[in-house]
């Protein structure tokens, strides 16, 4: 008998194995789950390959996997199908990766804040209720994400190249970074078919490091996206009535001491104490799949 967690990322998909006695057994790592970006064959071949990794899934007690785009209903009906032709008997869970995220934070209520690339704000209160907000994507919404943080920079440079304003400093250090020395060459990466949302989220590195430096205006983007970080904590709090709890920072630009950790953790004074997650969303995902068991 065994227990079976997944994390299923937009680069790789992790699998954490547990014994009965909810011991571990070992991790492994497999390709990208997302189903929307490497397509139903490739996304079916991948369940294959993970589930038949765990091995005779009759004898698994729990499963969960904790992934981004689940809202998509063809994820749940492919892995209910896959599940049932392999005999999957036991209980299993498929939910946002925020969920196994909070999971492994933390044991007690709170909540969880994720800011790499995006960024959501997700809590669960003493009475089991759930709640989130932000995630709705880069067109609309990831404030305070290293997207957001990636195009106020890319803001102030054309704004400095314009004579508008803008920060000379920003402008030189992102010109460095891509390797460009113009305006128009700035245009072409920026709406460029091949330049994704990862790629301006890069350039979060570059007002980073002009922060640390003591410069204004990288200082000033990081101020603001910090204060959207903080209205996404406190809609979570008020929505779940759980005030001053404790709120673990995850995700790429919070995972280390930095100057943007530095500017969240000021802003959240007011709301609770911040922390370092206890365990990965992989362990979370685990901890999960053996309370369903």
């Amino acid at each position: 008998m065994f227990v079976a967690g997944i994390d299923g990322g937009g680069t790789h998909t992790r699998l954490e194995l547990r014994d009965e006695k909810n011991q571990f057994i070992e991790r492994m790592t497999f390709g990208p789950f997302n189903l929307n970006s490497i397509g139903e064959m490739a996304f079916r071949s991948l369940l294959h390959e993970v589930l038949d990794a765990c091995g005779d899934l009759s004898q698994c007690r729990g499963l969960c996997i904790g992934a981004a785009g689940v809202s998509n209903s063809r994820v749940k009906e492919i892995l209910s199908e896959v599940l049932g032709n392999a005999e999957m008997k036991g209980p299993w869970k498929l939910c946002g990766d925020q969920e196994i995220a909070l999971r492994g934070a933390m044991d007690t209520p709170g909540l969880a804040v994720i800011a790499g690339t995006g960024s959501i704000c997700f809590g669960k209160n003493e009475s089991g209720e759930t709640a989130r907000s932000g995630g709705f994507g880069h067109l609309i919404d990831d404030g305070g994400s290293g997207y957001a943080l990636g195009r106020d920079a890319l803001s102030a440079a054309v704004r400095f190249l314009d004579g508008r304003g803008g920060s000379e400093a920003l402008c030189h250090g992102i010109f460095e970074n891509l390797g460009i020395s113009s305006a128009e060459e700035l245009v072409r990466f920026v709406y460029g078919p091949e330049t994704n949302k990862s790629d301006i989220a890069k350039l979060s590195g570059v007002v980073l490091a002009l922060a640390g430096q003591g410069e204004n205006a990288s200082g000033e983007i990081l101020t603001r996206g910090a204060e959207e970080i903080a209205c996404m904590v406190k809609a979570v709090q008020n929505r779940l009535n759980l005030p001053n709890c404790p709120i673990a920072l995850l995700g790429g630009l919070l995972e280390s001491e930095n100057p943007y950790r530095q500017a969240v953790e000021k802003a959240l004074a007011p709301y609770g104490k911040t922390q370092y997650p206890c365990h990965d969303a992989l362990w979370g995902a685990a901890q999960m799949a053996w309370e369903l068991a």
